[in-house]
């Protein structure tokens, strides 16, 4: 019977070369090797995934991982979740997202993008952006001087007024997506009451106990926001280190894993984005930003509603900055408690707990 044909990118398979170094560290010297030697290759990890950067492109190479939301341990799976994420992007960043392309490995054990030898994985290719120009950047660098970048918050009020004046209307009834909302608070609850964090436990639970008593308050509002066609797909993840204010502004890196997360309240998100700008200093974004937004729409909220998605997502953030400690060997492990406490402090203020 004929050996059932290996995936080229198993790890099992991998293995069983001699010594290879890790495929990140071949990748970045391959980009070396394309440049002719005379480009310095930058390198970022994230929990998912590793970023090469060019003087001119950057690219993502997906780890092989598997988790409740996804499972990226084959190379079909690394292609489907490499197009979705291009294909997403491509909303709000298209001139920045150039495609997919093939990472070869010849027989020599050298690799190529897109020429001779079997495919082993996927890179998202994209046009590499200015660093400088970074909201969260820009932010760090004057935090309150809206007359000096204003304008540019403005044109990035106009793209999303567009992107959620199309973004399609869920087809999920209110009680299907109340579902969703109860998910994430159970969630929340499994971290937050980890061991871990016993010390920090008592304060947890109160504003855990805070937020349950304004969920069930606030449950039939998100009820009539989704039977009103306001839940709709937007970005997912919108937050100031995915914003690049160019002209046009560039929104890029949006959750493409899994649609059912994607599914808000365009106010949401901005409120989301608003708690963030808060965090970092500049507080005059998140009024100019949804107050602009609004007045595309032809809708605001009422201020209570964008208070609740305020507590939802600093209670979201914290839950996976704490989360990032309960893995083994956690990448820049000083850095997540603090974080964490940031965000729960930003939910205490709003729902009037004291720590």
């Amino acid at each position: 019977m004929r050996q059932p044909r290996r995936d080229a990118a198993d790890p099992r398979h991998q293995m069983t070369a001699a010594k290879s170094p890790p495929l990140h560290l071949r990748i970045k010297r391959m980009l070396e090797t394309l440049s002719g030697g005379t480009e310095q290759i930058l390198m970022n990890e994230t929990r998912k995934s590793w970023v090469f950067f060019t003087s001119l492109h950057a690219y993502k190479l997906k780890k092989r991982l598997r988790d409740d939301l996804q499972d990226l341990t084959s190379l079909r799976a690394r292609l489907d979740n490499a197009l979705v994420e291009v294909d997403l992007n491509r909303r709000l960043a298209r001139s920045m997202y150039l495609g997919v392309v093939k990472l070869c490995e010849r027989e020599n054990k050298t690799l190529n993008l897109d020429g001779p030898g079997r495919t082993i994985d996927w890179l998202v290719k994209m046009r590499r952006i200015p660093a400088d120009q970074m909201l969260d950047e820009l932010i760090t660098g004057s935090p309150n001087d809206p007359e000096r970048w204003g304008p540019e918050v403005d044109r990035l009020a106009d793209i999303l007024t567009d992107f959620y004046q199309a973004a399609p209307r869920s087809n999920l009834q209110a009680e299907e997506l109340s579902i969703l909302q109860k998910n994430q608070q159970d969630q929340n609850e499994t971290v937050l009451f980890d061991p871990l964090f016993a010390a920090h436990q008592a304060h947890f639970s109160a504003v855990l106990t805070a937020y349950s008593t304004t969920f069930e308050r606030f449950l039939s509002r998100y009820d009539t926001r989704a039977a009103q066609g306001w839940i709709r797909e937007c970005h997912g993840d919108l937050r100031p280190e995915h914003i690049c204010l160019t002209d046009p502004p560039l929104v890029f890196d949006c959750l493409e894993f899994n649609r059912n997360l994607r599914q808000l309240d365009p106010f949401q998100e901005l409120a989301q984005l608003g708690l963030e700008t808060d965090l970092l200093g500049a507080t005059w974004i998140k009024r100019r930003l949804i107050d602009a937004v609004a007045d595309g729409l032809g809708h605001k909220p009422p201020q209570e509603l964008l208070d609740f998605y305020k507590v939802s997502h600093a209670l979201l953030r914290m839950r996976l900055c704490l989360a990032h400690l309960l893995v083994p060997k956690p990448r820049k492990p000083e850095k997540w408690l603090p974080l964490a406490l940031r965000y729960c402090e930003a939910a205490s203020r709003v729902l009037d707990v004291r720590s």
